[in-house]
């Protein structure tokens, strides 16, 4: 009920950095993480949703004539989608490439001779795996925590690029308030 009554690019503003506190939020994650780490980002992103959708549409629709506005929002709706299509191409992309080479680097810490690696495959020994089935247990934990940590790279790459979405708002013209005269 208030947004005719604000510069509708603060609502949009605030939508972003809520967004990039939440893709921060999840940078944070670990393998461990429990249910309430998981819930409260989610139920922050509620916040920002509402701050979302709305501005945006009218920010996109503002100024045009009456006549042009079904055509501007289905060309709107076409960007948003393919848009959509390619940010998860693309953040999927760049998950798997950051998990081999997580799984790289971390996988340089199991070689005979390393402490922690041959305690660890003594152990997981004495529960009577063999030593290919301890390995490949092993290896099982270091793709869990690559992935993790791949995850929470995009995160931390999302968060800025929501950083950085927040100032493009901007660049468009304000929205004619409710009851004022335009342009």
């Amino acid at each position: 009920r208030n947004l005719p009554r604000w510069d509708l690019r603060w609502a949009a503003t605030f939508s972003f950095v809520v967004f990039a506190l939440v893709m921060w939020m999840r940078s944070r994650f670990d393998t461990q993480a429990d249910m309430i780490t998981i819930i409260i980002p989610t139920v922050v992103q509620g916040i920002a949703v509402a701050f979302f959708f709305i501005p945006l549409v009218a920010i996109v629709l503002s100024g045009l004539p009456p006549e042009k506005i079904a055509a501007a929002s289905g060309l709107s709706n076409f960007v948003r989608i393919s848009a959509g299509a390619f940010g998860t191409s693309i953040s999927t992309t760049l998950w798997e490439v950051r998990a081999a080479m997580h799984h790289a680097h971390l996988s340089e810490s199991i070689a005979h001779g390393i402490p922690a690696a041959t305690d660890a495959l003594t152990r997981l020994q004495a529960t009577g795996l063999s030593p290919q089935q301890s390995l490949a247990a092993v290896d099982r934990m270091i793709e869990q925590q690559a992935h993790t940590m791949a995850a929470n790279d995009v995160f931390l790459i999302s968060s800025v690029l929501f950083l950085l979405l927040a100032g493009f708002v901007w660049l468009t013209k304000p929205v004619p308030k409710a009851g004022a005269s335009s342009d």
